[in-house]
């Protein structure tokens, strides 16, 4: 027998369920069948699955967003990190082009006090862009002393870093390479040392010359820099104008 819904009716015992011998009567109760019915007994199993699935969708849903929230805080956080160690880098960069500027200017101190000069003061400037004196510097300071260099009479008054230290590249045009051994000993071959961002130090001598240039920033001595960050060579022309945010160069003055 089958009722509304395809729901099987309920027993009581007393009823025959099957032909022959049986064991066990039940009695169908037709009012309480309704009763049931109309409670809702019937769909709780069908209700609960629904319920248990919906859950597990939900869920589900729910991991899926948390994950999408933490691969994006993740990523932020790896922005923010990659931005402060390129910051840090930076500054440590800057840092050292000061330290070496500093490191240079005592040294051409005292060779001033040996010789009365400093070096380069024989070298004239015909073009302030081009211009480099570094390599009469580099000899002043840190060759041997005469006969056999150029330096002054208490000279080497520093060491270098030998990996720094470069020379013009024959093989390619305003290209430089690493100095080798012999080129460290021969006084005749010019030498450059790289500042942080590996573009050479850019040095004239200025207290010797009687026409003193615009483009001359310690007229009474001498200039020395670092071509800055941006590897642009903008102090051979001088110091920076106001409002000139791009000029970034590091020196002496």
């Amino acid at each position: 027998m089958h009722l509304q819904g395809g729901i099987r009716p309920r027993f009581h015992r007393g009823a025959v369920l099957s032909e022959g011998n049986t064991s066990m009567y039940f009695k169908f109760d037709p009012i309480l069948h309704l009763k049931r019915i109309r409670g809702g007994e019937c769909c709780q199993d069908k209700s609960a699955i629904i319920s248990a699935s919906g859950s597990q969708r939900k869920v589900g849903g729910f991991t899926l967003i948390e994950l999408m929230i933490v691969v994006s805080i993740i990523a932020v956080l790896a922005t923010l990190v990659t931005k402060m160690i390129q910051q840090a880098q930076a500054k440590a960069a800057e840092a050292q082009a000061t330290t070496d500027i500093s490191t240079l200017k005592n040294a051409l101190e005292q060779f001033n006090r040996d010789e009365g000069v400093y070096p380069g003061w024989d070298l004239e400037v015909d073009d302030p862009e081009e211009f480099n004196g570094f390599p009469a510097m580099f000899e002043g300071i840190a060759g041997e002393r005469p006969p056999n260099g150029k330096g002054g009479k208490n000279a080497p008054y520093l060491e270098l870093n030998t990996s720094n230290i470069v020379v013009i590249d024959e093989d390619f045009e305003e290209e430089y390479k690493k100095a080798g051994r012999s080129d460290l000993f021969d006084s005749d071959v010019e030498k450059f040392y790289l500042d942080p961002w590996q573009v050479p130090y850019f040095y004239r001598e200025n207290r010797s010359k009687r026409t003193k240039e615009d483009w001359m920033i310690r007229r009474s001595g001498f200039d020395l820099w670092s071509a800055g960050p941006d590897s642009v060579n903008d102090a051979c022309y001088g110091v920076a104008e106001d409002g000139e945010e791009e000029y970034d160069d590091i020196g002496n003055w």
